[in-house]
């Protein structure tokens, strides 16, 4: 039988091509605000805001894994924007979760936690977080919400701190920081599935980005707890651009 996901924000473009890539393996549902822009695959929708905790429950029943993509994912976003989606929201998933009876929760964090830290210091999960914005201390809050639950109930987490996610073809302009914290979609997409499969996992913070020349955040747990093999350098793919 195929795993059961929902994944918040299931209409975002790493939704999507996690879904197009996995359709065959897992048994999909999406929850979002917005209507699913996949055309070719059979999916259950529910058109929801992550504030409706009783709908969120409704979502989650019967589901193996969240994938708890939800939420504003902008670094200059203000507070009284971030609390509803990704404070308030985060915190009715997880409830919604435990509620009903899913397994583990997968969650989209940010390299924004970390993004406080010289640009020439690379970072591990160990270190203390040092947030660039409220975006960041927004995901923050999540990563301390999933421990304190793993700790002292029967959920098992993976935070993902994810860095620069974009397609090759989509980039216009390539910093230095951009590139260090590159995340291909299809590492991603890799990372995800491992995710899911892992079952020795209680509680980990684990950092996504990938196999890039200078890596702004350190991959190496990541590799250790999940067997992650990144496949794209963005010293490679971005070489020729200014």
């Amino acid at each position: 039988m195929r795993t059961k996901i929902l994944i918040t924000g299931g209409s975002g473009k790493i939704a999507s091509h996690f879904i197009k890539s996995f359709s065959d393996q897992y048994q999909f549902r999406i929850f979002d605000l917005q209507p699913s822009k996949i055309q070719d695959i059979s999916l259950e929708y529910f058109q929801g805001n992550l504030t409706d905790k009783e709908y969120l429950v409704e979502a989650c029943r019967d589901m193996d894994i969240v994938i708890h993509l939800g939420g504003i994912a902008n670094p200059d976003a203000s507070f009284n924007d971030l609390l509803d989606a990704n404070i308030i929201g985060t915190k009715n998933i997880v409830d919604a979760c435990m509620e009903a009876g899913c397994k583990r929760i997968i969650y989209a964090s940010s390299a924004q936690t970390i993004e406080s830290y010289p640009k020439d210091i690379q970072i591990n999960t160990e270190m203390p977080v040092k947030p660039g914005n409220l975006y960041g201390v927004s995901k923050c809050f999540g990563e301390a919400l999933l421990s304190y639950y793993c700790y002292n109930t029967e959920l098992s987490a993976i935070c993902l701190r994810i860095g620069a996610y974009e397609f090759p073809e989509d980039f216009t302009e390539m910093n230095a920081r951009d590139m260090s914290a590159y995340l291909h979609p299809d590492d991603l997409n890799q990372l995800l599935h491992l995710c899911i499969e892992s079952n020795n996992i209680k509680f980990k913070i684990l950092n996504a980005i990938s196999n890039n020349t200078y890596k702004r955040l350190d991959i190496q747990e990541t590799k250790l707890h999940t067997d992650f093999d990144p496949k794209y350098n963005s010293f490679d793919l971005f070489k020729l651009k200014k």
